[in-house]
């Protein structure tokens, strides 16, 4: 990717997640007529990293941590990128990728990396609960289901792995190693083993949404939707951010932009990649309703997710970008559009996966019912960039969740703005490999794509390579 992203397309595909949030007061919204002069600390975007840092931000103790006036500033509506695309699904690597992080970290960052995605699950749970929030949010378990004797081994390999190096395993990882109980338990007949591990699920768009609201109505956020920032300049005081429709002096930027981060900072052009994904609803056939619901959550096959929503039944399922080369998805910033391949692909790939779910059975209205597309922020090692940019002092940044974020965002958000309250980086707890440092971005630019069983290294440079 030798270029920058661009700006999100104006006619983005709708999600099941933004059909069903059509009568949020929130589209449209813009707290004032006009923008204001100044502001405190200015965010640009409003998916979930953009409106939780406003949330912890406005929300600190004591009060007199929290800054005065914070304006966020989204380029379409009100949480309408990766965040109202997503899978639904909050699920904690437990032990999976440790292997990768092991090798480019160390043991110590790789194993603050795992705890921080179950610190993530604990602390959306936590939030929901506090505020009161309706997002269907589900808390139970999840399989890891290899499909073949290669991906058992390797989920076998990076569980011992885990264990040996004292990552807490004991009541938290169930491996179920017998194929045969695998495809019991899992009701998938092509299991050759499964790991049953912590999981959450939730409607993430009603989350935000929630989120947002609570902070206009109660903590003075001014939000600006349709409102693109086309340029960030620096001044003696801080930054003027640039939109269309005016610009506003601020002494702190937060940028929440995720794929499109480079258009606004192209120091990231290589290091934060645009990846298109899909994504599909989906109403199931009998034997997968009422009594026959799934319990758990699933991760299967080439890198597919699998959700069945507690509050109506319907299949959340994504993923199979490995029906298509992977050059049409890398850099690709279309979310207006969908690949009938990767639609085919989950179309076709569940009654392979489930037992009972027999595609030729299906009456009218079952089967999948939408699919939609959405861009993530893939980096350079598979971890985002959170905290104040080397570079530029008062310029924070909470980006590139490589497609993982509802498992890394809410402990990020809440480490950001306590960062741009002015608390050491050890005070976040997170893991010091986020923290976006010269070094990470004097490394060579690729793209790192994670599957079961294998390590995708593509784009080298400035051109493409498998």
């Amino acid at each position: 990717m030798s270029s920058t992203p661009g700006f999100p397309s104006s006619r983005p595909s709708v999600s099941f997640w933004l059909q069903h949030t059509r009568n949020s007061p929130l589209l449209g919204h813009r707290t004032t007529q006009n923008l204001p002069v100044k502001s405190d600390v200015t965010i640009v975007g409003s998916g979930l990293s953009g409106v939780a840092t406003a949330y912890f931000l406005l929300t600190a103790e004591p009060e007199d941590r929290r800054p005065s006036s914070v304006t966020l500033f989204e380029a379409r509506e009100a949480c309408d990128g990766a965040t109202a695309r997503n899978g639904g699904h909050c699920r904690p690597d437990c032990y999976r990728d440790y292997k990768y992080y092991k090798d480019d970290f160390g043991r110590e960052q790789a194993l603050k990396i795992i705890q921080n995605e179950m610190d993530t699950l604990n602390l959306t749970e936590e939030i929901i609960a506090k505020e009161g929030i309706d997002c269907d949010f589900w808390r139970g378990h999840t399989y890891d289901i290899p499909m073949d004797i290669a991906s058992a081994e390797h989920l076998a390999a990076a569980y011992a792995e885990f264990a040996a190096d004292g990552g807490p395993v004991h009541g938290i990882i169930t491996p179920i190693l017998d194929p045969a109980q695998a495809r019991e338990q899992t009701r998938c007949p092509a299991a050759t083993a499964a790991y049953k591990t912590p999981a959450g699920s939730l409607f993430p768009r009603k989350l935000v949404l929630h989120l947002l609201a609570l902070c206009i109505e109660k903590h003075g956020l001014n939000f600006q939707s349709n409102t693109p920032v086309r340029r960030v300049v620096s001044t003696s005081d801080g930054w003027l951010v640039e939109t269309d429709r005016g610009a506003v002096e601020t002494q702190k930027v937060v940028y929440a932009t995720n794929a499109f981060t480079a258009t606004l900072l192209p120091e990231f052009i290589g290091h934060i990649w645009p990846f298109k994904g899909q994504c599909s609803a989906i109403v199931p056939p009998d034997a997968y309703a009422g009594k026959g619901m799934l319990r758990e959550t699933y991760a299967l096959g080439n890198g597919e997710y699998l959700i069945q929503r507690p509050a109506d039944g319907i299949m959340i399922y994504g993923g199979q970008r490995r029906s298509v080369p992977v050059e049409r998805l890398l850099g690709n910033t279309d979310d207006e559009s969908t690949i009938a391949e990767m639609t085919k692909a989950l179309n076709d790939s569940l009654p392979r996966y489930l037992d009972g779910f027999d595609q030729e059975s299906l009456a009218e209205g079952e089967g999948m019912v939408h699919v939609w597309s959405g861009i993530m922020g893939y980096t350079t090692e598979g971890v985002p960039y959170v905290g104040e940019l080397h570079d530029k002092p008062g310029a924070f940044i909470c980006a590139g969740h490589h497609g993982h974020g509802m498992a890394r965002i809410m402990t990020c958000a809440r480490g950001l703005a306590q960062l741009i309250q002015g608390d050491s980086w050890e005070a976040t707890g997170l893991p010091e490999c986020f923290q976006p440092t010269q070094k990470r971005l004097a490394r060579p630019a690729k793209a790192v794509v994670h599957n079961i069983g294998k390590q995708d290294i593509i784009g080298q440079g400035q051109g493409w390579e498998a």
